[in-house]
């Protein structure tokens, strides 16, 4: 494991520097933005800080800069590490690459204002925000296509086949084309001989396990979306992961949401999925399923680099970690911005458990 050597060494130092949940919760206690914009100077984030002071302010100021902060997690990770561990590397990214290009479609499919598609995409990704922006500024979603083929994006060939079809270019099938073709692609990749290789699958087999189980909650939860499915719910389950399709299609047969959250406790995703049926019984929000699966991963991610201290766990674990308290240092500056409540701000930071 002699590539991830060096990159490893800068890492743990860097892990060593994140923000405890204390001092997050000491930011939450703050009453202005610009009491949190001087206690973030004091911290790692003082640089991104300064710089988006020059043109920005209040809460604005902190957007700017935990997005220069993500930015800056990719280009450290290729400044880090090269070759076969380089490469590995960017298959978690990947999937960023992914989700902008459905924003992007997504957006010119529902005529979108070109500043809300930029503003909704994820600067964590291997594409250059430059070329995204320039496939954002397209006319429509065949003009989009036109340009991702310009641009020669692995991303082109399922897009290609489904406008060969004389299909319309709907945004539900333009995703769902993109999700089955992207785990395709990122497993053929990854052919799980390799400790990195089996890291890289098992993290995908928690995205599709979250992606298909989202799809069929949705079926369950409105029988207009069954109805569309003409019975053939298995097109929408865009790859194998923990949960086998024959349960899966079991699962969306069932007759309401809490039915399938009871199917699932035995499975690794049983308790957060109860806390996450405990929240849907308040809310009726089907996101509450996915925000606690997305913590499972979150865990099981921050995990890697003691159980994989030598290889792609610390890469992976850091980079979590890092994009974790961003995310948290984010909401910390909304709720302080909307005036909400301490106490809310922090009942719902991110928690690593």
């Amino acid at each position: 494991m002699a590539l991830y050597d060096y990159g490893n060494t800068r890492l743990r130092a860097r892990i060593s520097r994140l923000q405890s949940i204390e001092t997050l919760e000491a930011f939450a206690d703050l009453t202005s933005i610009d009491s949190l914009i001087s206690a973030l100077t004091k911290t790692p984030y003082q640089e991104s800080i300064e710089t988006a002071l020059t043109y920005a302010h209040g809460y604005s100021c902190v957007a700017e800069a935990m997005r220069r902060e993500l930015r800056g997690i990719v280009a450290d990770l290729q400044r880090f590490y090269n070759g076969s561990a380089g490469k590995a590397i960017n298959g978690i990214f990947e999937r960023n690459d992914l989700l902008n290009i459905k924003a992007i479609l997504r957006g010119l499919a529902h005529e979108v204002r070109l500043e809300d598609i930029a503003n909704s995409l994820l600067p964590l990704g291997t594409l250059p925000e430059a070329v995204m922006l320039q496939i954002a500024k397209s006319k429509d979603v065949n003009d989009a296509i036109s340009r991702i083929v310009v641009y020669q994006l692995p991303v082109a060939k399922p897009l290609l086949e489904l406008k060969s079809r004389r299909q319309d270019l709907t945004a539900a099938r333009i995703e769902l084309a993109l999700e089955k073709w992207f785990f395709r692609f990122i497993l053929k990749e990854s052919d799980g001989r390799t400790e990195e290789h089996r890291i890289i699958n098992e993290y995908y087999s928690i995205e599709a396990d979250i992606v298909n189980l989202n799809n069929v909650l949705r079926f369950v939860n409105s029988s207009e979306a069954y109805d569309k499915l003409g019975g053939n719910m298995q097109e929408y389950f865009v790859a194998q992961g923990s949960i086998s399709e024959k349960k899966l299609t079991t699962l969306g047969k069932m007759a309401n949401v809490e039915e399938v959250i009871q199917s699932l406790t035995s499975t690794r995703y049983g308790g957060h999925l109860l806390r996450g049926l405990a929240q849907y019984t308040q809310t009726h929000y089907l996101s509450e399923f996915e925000n606690q699966m997305r913590q499972y991963q979150l865990n099981w991610m921050v995990r890697l680099p003691k159980q994989y201290p030598l290889g792609i766990g610390v890469p992976f674990g850091y980079a979590a970690m890092k994009r974790s308290e961003i995310r948290n240092i984010r909401w910390i500056a909304k709720g302080i911005q909307s005036s909400f409540d301490p106490a809310y701000i922090k009942e719902n930071l991110e928690r690593v458990q």
